[in-house]
């Protein structure tokens, strides 16, 4: 049902288009801007239907409509109909050129496709024409050769122009969607394998705890005044918590396995990484009520194989400085966040400013402590985790080896110095 709806849809617009026309050699024998849009709507709109049955189906109705938009009556109709028959021979005619020079619309090149537009309009012209004339008694001469020669090669050039600009277009909506595409991948990518890195923090406490448990089992063995239900409970406990910690390293194991087979990416230059962060940042204010200007600049461009953790460092930072302006609706909202990179000797130096509310003295000592947090969700009640700034200390300073500052004073702005050797993110 669905391909009907497209025959006609494509026969109702050629049949409006089919008005824009001139009158040429014989009464009744138009030139219509609808043979222009025909191969277009054919390649694009009508790309999985039947060619032949496309253009016999929009000849009868290109014949229906102008007889019908032409008489007055219903006795006229009739006559009309016969007249317009012609018409509907210069359809049918380009539909079976069309399917013989093209039997597969998804795999034809433009030069057979151009050539295919010139005879098509070419033959079915001089086809319907000779119709014409032989109702009007007259000679086909040379010169109406030329012409319809002419024509078609106009109309064929036009056609394929379309064609090719819808082609190019296409292909941008792709590129932009594929950029869209790696950009999200991306982006998991780099919370997932933050995550990872707790896990696998969090996998060595775990460790230590069933050392303990099983060290406690040890004493509680040789000590013989203590129940033997105790001594199997803190067996227990060693044994469960090793179970824990398997189940651990599974579920980590296959993050990594389905990161790595998903996204390959083994290096990336840090402007790269910026347009990617500038890009996402954008898009998430979007949905915000805040006018944030953001200021992204790359001083000393570097290929990296840290660009993941590198960007979980600055996009965590720069998400904070957004949510804090947004949070104070400091000037209706508005905002400005900066972020700079630069090499200073042997160290690049990572600086993200803002000019948001601030962080009171109070709280600034306290930032970078685990489950520490400020952040309130007002929807869903819950306290923000706390362990953003926690991170980022720990990946630069235990992953990067270098150092993390913070400089803030209230009702101006933060900044955030991050500074990491060149050797731990340059890529020899």
């Amino acid at each position: 049902m669905k391909y009907w709806k497209r025959y006609f849809l494509i026969a109702g617009i050629l049949a409006l288009a089919s008005e824009l026309y001139w009158n040429a050699f014989v009464p009744g024998f138009r030139i219509s801007t609808s043979v222009i849009l025909l191969p277009v709507l054919l390649m694009t709109v009508g790309k999985n239907l039947s060619t032949f049955k496309t253009c016999t189906i929009t000849g009868l109705f290109i014949v229906i409509f102008r007889s019908i938009w032409g008489s007055s009556g219903i006795a006229e109709i009739s006559n009309m109909v016969l007249l317009l028959i012609p018409n509907a021979v210069f359809y049918i005619c380009y539909g079976i050129v069309f399917s013989l020079l093209i039997p597969n619309k998804h795999t034809a090149s433009y030069r057979m496709l151009l050539t295919t537009l010139f005879f098509g309009d070419f033959f079915s012209n001089v086809m319907e024409l000779c119709i014409f004339e032989s109702h009007e008694a007259q000679a086909f001469t040379l010169w109406n050769f030329i012409v319809l020669a002419l024509i078609a090669l106009f109309r064929s050039l036009l056609s394929g122009l379309f064609l090719i600009a819808e082609d190019q277009y296409r292909s941008l909506l792709k590129k932009e969607e594929h950029e869209n595409r790696y950009r999200r991948l991306f982006l998991m990518t780099t919370a997932l394998k933050n995550e990872i890195y707790f896990m696998k923090k969090n996998s060595e406490e775990i460790e230590s705890v069933m050392g303990n448990a099983y060290k406690l089992y040890e004493k509680l063995s040789d000590m013989e005044d203590i129940p033997e239900d105790m001594k199997r409970m803190s067996l227990a406990i060693a044994r469960d918590v090793h179970e824990i910690k398997k189940d651990y390293i599974r579920i980590i194991q296959g993050i990594e396995a389905e990161i790595t087979e998903e996204f390959d990416e083994k290096r990336m230059s840090f402007q790269d990484l910026l347009n990617i962060l500038e890009a996402t940042t954008h898009h998430l204010l979007e949905h915000r009520l805040v006018n944030i200007q953001l200021d992204f600049h790359c001083s000393d461009n570097f290929v990296t194989t840290e660009h993941y953790e590198l960007m979980a460092i600055l996009k965590n930072i720069v998400n904070n400085a957004i949510e804090a302006i947004e949070g104070a609706n400091k000037k209706g909202g508005h905002g400005t966040i900066c972020l700079s990179e630069m090499l200073d000797e042997s160290v690049y130096e990572f600086k993200i400013t803002d000019d948001g509310p601030g962080i009171s003295p109070r709280h600034l000592p306290n930032i970078f402590k685990m489950g520490y947090s400020t952040k309130f969700d007002y929807k869903t009640g819950n306290i923000y985790r706390g362990v953003g700034l926690y991170g980022v200390k720990g990946t630069v300073e235990e992953k990067f080896g270098g150092t993390i500052q913070v400089e803030s004073e209230l009702g101006k702005g933060t900044t955030f110095t991050i500074r990491i050797p060149a050797k731990s993110l340059k890529e020899v």
